[in-house]
């Protein structure tokens, strides 16, 4: 396998900071064992993809998990004699301007048992069991209208408004 060598951007989420908390918590708790050894491949991992390293394989939508068709696998475990028994779950973004780099968002690191670490990571991007990434977003309600005024400027920050409380602090 050729290994990317563009300049990628690693962006890790909220969620994947915890996942990789709670492991190497547990590695704490138990020095040289499979925790241990687990939170090591999955950081050496993580810096491969980071270099470039392409997914195990993307992901494709199945009804029975939330859509992660535009999301990638990486398959990471303790024991390499084994099957890996967690995978990191992230998306490649392109970029958004000419010169920058590519962006991998990393959204999961979850157990590969009953498909947790897929329904870890729909549920980190909003993302139901049984609906297409298109059907999704035929759903998705605006979260606010361009054509609606606002309601206060700038410049009005130091005053309230007529309809909102004066706010008093004993």
């Amino acid at each position: 396998m050729s290994e990317r060598r563009s300049p990628v951007r690693l962006l890790p989420t909220t969620g994947l900071k915890e996942d990789l908390q709670t492991l190497h918590d547990a590695a704490v708790m138990h020095p040289h064992g499979p925790e241990d050894r687990l939170l090591r491949v999955a950081l050496n991992q993580l810096g491969r993809i980071q270099q470039g390293a392409p997914s195990t394989h993307p992901l494709e939508y199945m009804p029975s998990y939330p859509d992660l068709s535009d999301c990638e696998t990486t398959y990471v475990g303790a024991d390499p004699n084994a099957k890996p028994s967690h995978r990191i779950v992230w998306r490649e973004r392109a970029p958004q301007r000419p010169g920058e780099p590519v962006t991998r968002e990393i959204i999961a690191l979850g157990e590969r048992a009953n498909g947790q670490a897929y329904y870890m990571a729909g549920q980190r991007l909003g993302r139901p069991v049984g609906f297409t990434l298109a059907e999704l977003a035929a759903q998705r309600e605006p979260i606010a209208s361009p054509s609606r005024p606002r309601q206060r400027s700038i410049s009005s920050f130091g005053t309230p408004s007529a309809d909102e409380p004066d706010l008093q602090f004993e």
